[in-house]
């Protein structure tokens, strides 16, 4: 099963990788395939000094958190979305945060689930789209 990872589930799952989330994304190969935009490198880019702030890991430690986690997700060019599933995606989530359009175009584009814990994104989509949207505990039941 196509699972998109957004941004925040992967800053938790780095922040701790043996919780629910870091679980998930860690040992769940044999049901899931996880993707995310490379979107997500840039925000990983961006908001690693806070990162850095919220955990006590060493630099070292959180560079290894962070393989870890990556490797367990398949990065997806944007310029490989076809411009139509752009627009759709943005039309989604213009009016709750235009910033998750990366996320929705994939998981449009790959007919696969968005993983959030944004629970503001999630009732703003599951309003408007046919998409299948899911917080940790809804995937880990699926894992079962």
């Amino acid at each position: 099963m196509r699972v998109v990872v957004d941004t925040n589930i992967v800053f938790s799952a780095i922040l701790n990788s043996s919780g629910l989330i870091g679980e998930l994304l860690l040992n769940s190969n044999d049901q899931f395939e996880f993707y995310a935009p490379d979107f997500l490198e840039q925000e990983l880019t961006k908001y690693l000094p806070k990162l850095m702030k919220a955990t006590s890991m060493n630099d070292r430690q959180v560079a290894i958190s962070i393989r870890q986690i990556l490797k367990k997700i398949k990065i997806i060019s944007s310029e490989i979305i076809h411009p139509e599933t752009w627009t759709s995606a943005y039309e989604l989530t213009r009016t709750v945060d235009e910033k998750d359009t990366p996320f929705v175009a994939v998981a449009i584009s790959l007919n696969a689930i968005l993983w959030t814990g944004d629970k503001k994104l999630a009732a703003g989509l599951g309003n408007q789209s046919d998409l299948r949207i899911l917080n940790s505990r809804e995937l880990l039941a699926m894992k079962k």
